[in-house]
C-alpha cells in the first residue's frame, strides 16, 4: 500500500465501496496502467481469523479461475503478500437481485425470464466443471437494466463426488450456507450433490415470484425445522399472476427428498425455456396500472382545488403525454356540462318554489246588489215599528211601493193583498240606539193613486211562492 496514497493498493486505486462483510469488503478500483475498473474483494485486515478468511479467499479464487462462462463474474486474479490480501474481478455495474427486489419487485419480473435461465445456465456450467455451490441465493445473483446476469461467490464451493466416493457418501464436519436456503440434507450434514444446488435453486425462484421465501420463522431453528418437515406452498398464493406449471416446477425443486428433485439444472433450465411463468405480461400489466394510476391523478387533480403545486403537475403531465392532456379536456368540458345542468335544474326549483309560496290576489270586490225586502211581506208596507229617519223622505207616512223591473216573458206581480198577516219577523218597537218613530194619525193619509196593473192569475197548485222566482240580482 502506497505511503502517498491510502487508497492505492499496488497498481489499483480504491474508489468506492460495493459490498461488505465481516471477512472482506468489496471495492470499485481503477487500475493505474490501464484505467481499468475492476471489482476488488479486499480481505479486512482485522478479520476475527485472519488466516481462515485468507484461506477462504483463495479457496475462491481457486474456483473462480476454473469458470468460464457468460452468466459467472469473471475472475482476474488472487493476489496476497505481506501488506495485503485481495481477489480482482470483472466489475459488473448492477445492484444484486435481493436489492432489486426491495426496491422494484416489478422491474425484476419484467426480465424474470433472462433472470432465471440465466441463474440455470451458470448453474449449469459450474455443476459440469465438478462444482457444488452451496451458497446459491438472490444476494449472489446481479442483472443489469439489459437483462444480463452474473453468478458469484464461490467461498463455499466443494467439488463433487464422482465414482466410489459418491457412493460410499459420507458427512460434513459442520453446516455452512444460508440458513434460509440452505437443503435438508445439508442440515443433517449429508455430502451435498447437485440436488442440494436445486433445492436452493427453488427457494431464490420462490422469493423471487412470490416477494418472501417459503419457510418463515421467529428463530433460525424454527427455519431449519420447517426446511425438514414443512411442505411450502405454491409460489401463486403469494402472486396469483404465476402460472400453475411454474408452480409445479418449483414445488418439485422443493421437494424434501433430493431423488424427487431435477436431475439436474439443465432439467430444470429445459423446463423453464418450455413453461410460461407468468399468466399475463408483467410490462402490458404494470403499463395498464400506470395508466389508471395517471387517470386516477388527472380526475384527483380536475376534482380538487388547484394550488400552484397540483397545477404545476398537472402541466406536466399534459405535456408528457397528449393522451392525457385530452383525457383532461374532455373530462373538463364534461365537468362543465355538469355544472351549467346543475345550475339550470336549480333556477328551475328555485322558481317552482318562489310561484308556490306566492300570496293569493284579494278578489276583487263586486258591487253590493240593492238589499231585498222579506219574503211573504207586502211591498210599500213599512215594517211594523219602524219608520224612516227623520230627514228622509218619507217621515211620517207610508213608503210607497218601487216597482220592480219585468223580466222576459215574466207577467208583473202586485203586491199581496192587505188582509195577509204579515209574519212577525223582527220584534216590535225600534233597535237599540235609534230614536222612536213618531206617533202614527189615526186615519192615514190616502195613498197616492197607483196605475192600475192587471190582475194576477189564479194560483195554481204547485206554484213556487211569491218572490221565489226573482232572481238574485236585480
Amino acid at each position: 500500500m502506497s505511503e502517498e496514497n491510502a487508497n492505492l493498493i499496488d497498481d489499483y486505486e480504491r474508489i468506492t465501496p460495493i459490498a461488505g462483510g465481516s471477512s472482506s469488503t468489496v471495492w470499485d478500483v481503477a487500475e493505474q496502467r490501464t484505467g481499468r475498473r475492476l471489482a476488488m474483494k479486499l480481505l479486512n485486515p482485522k478479520a476475527q481469523n485472519v488466516a481462515e478468511a485468507k484461506a477462504s479467499l483463495k479457496h475462491e479464487a481457486s474456483v473462480a479461475k476454473t469458470l468460464q462462462h457468460p452468466n459467472i463474474i469473471h475472475f482476474e486474479r488472487f493476489v496476497t503478500h505481506r501488506d495485503a490480501t485481495y481477489l480482482l474481478m470483472e466489475y459488473f455495474r448492477a445492484p444484486n437481485i435481493k436489492q432489486q427486489l426491495k426496491i422494484n419487485r416489478s422491474a425484476v419480473h419484467a426480465r424474470i425470464r433472462p433472470l432465471l435461465e440465466g441463474i440455470c445456465g451458470a448453474l449449469v456450467h459450474v455443476h459440469e466443471k465438478g462444482w457444488i455451490h452451496r451458497d446459491l441465493k438472490p444476494d449472489n445473483v446481479l442483472m443489469n437494466r439489459a437483462g444480463e446476469v452474473r453468478l458469484l461467490d464461490f467461498s463455499l464451493a466443494v467439488k463433487r463426488k464422482e465414482g466410489i466416493a459418491k457412493m460410499l457418501g459420507g458427512k460434513m464436519s459442520q453446516i455452512q450456507g444460508t440458513r434460509t436456503y440452505i437443503a435438508p440434507e445439508t442440515i443433517r450434514k449429508h455430502f451435498p450433490t447437485v440436488q442440494t444446488d436445486i433445492y436452493s435453486l427453488g427457494v431464490t425462484f420462490f422469493e423471487i415470484l412470490g416477494g418472501r421465501t417459503p419457510f418463515q420463522a421467529p428463530t433460525p431453528q424454527e427455519v431449519l425445522q420447517k426446511h425438514l418437515t414443512q411442505a411450502p406452498i405454491p409460489p401463486s398464493e403469494l402472486n396469483p399472476n404465476v402460472t400453475p406449471e411454474m408452480d409445479r416446477l418449483v414445488l418439485k425443486m422443493l421437494s424434501k427428498k433430493p431423488a424427487d428433485r431435477p436431475a439436474d439444472a439443465q432439467e430444470v433450465l429445459t423446463e423453464l425455456r418450455r413453461i410460461k411463468i407468468f399468466k399475463e405480461d408483467v410490462e402490458e400489466r404494470d403499463l395498464s396500472k400506470k395508466q389508471s394510476e395517471t387517470a386516477e391523478g388527472v380526475e384527483e387533480l380536475l376534482t380538487a382545488r388547484l394550488d400552484s403545486r397540483a397545477d404545476a403537475q398537472l402541466a406536466e403531465l399534459m405535456r408528457a403525454n397528449p393522451e392525457v392532456e385530452n383525457r383532461y379536456q374532455a373530462q373538463r368540458q364534461a365537468r362543465q356540462e355538469r355544472i351549467d345542468k346543475e345550475e339550470r335544474r336549480r333556477s328551475k326549483a328555485a322558481k317552482d318554489r318562489s310561484e308556490q309560496s306566492a300570496p293569493a290576489q284579494p278578489p276583487v270586490p263586486q258591487p253590493m246588489a240593492a238589499p231585498m225586502p222579506p219574503m211573504g211581506y207586502p211591498m210599500g208596507q213599512p215594517f211594523p215599528g219602524w219608520g224612516p229617519m227623520p230627514g228622509y223622505p218619507g217621515a211620517g207616512g207610508p213608503v210607497p211601493p218601487m216597482p220592480y223591473p219585468q223580466q222576459p216573458g215574466m207577467p208583473g206581480y202586485p203586491p199581496m193583498p192587505a188582509a195577509s198577516p204579515p209574519p212577525q219577523m223582527f220584534p216590535p218597537g225600534p233597535p237599540p240606539g235609534y230614536p222612536a218613530p213618531p206617533p202614527a194619525a189615526s186615519q192615514p193619509p190616502a195613498p197616492p193613486p197607483q196605475p192600475a196593473r192587471p190582475a194576477p192569475p189564479a194560483e195554481q197548485d204547485g206554484e213556487l211562492p211569491f218572490m221565489t222566482e226573482l232572481p238574485d240580482v236585480m
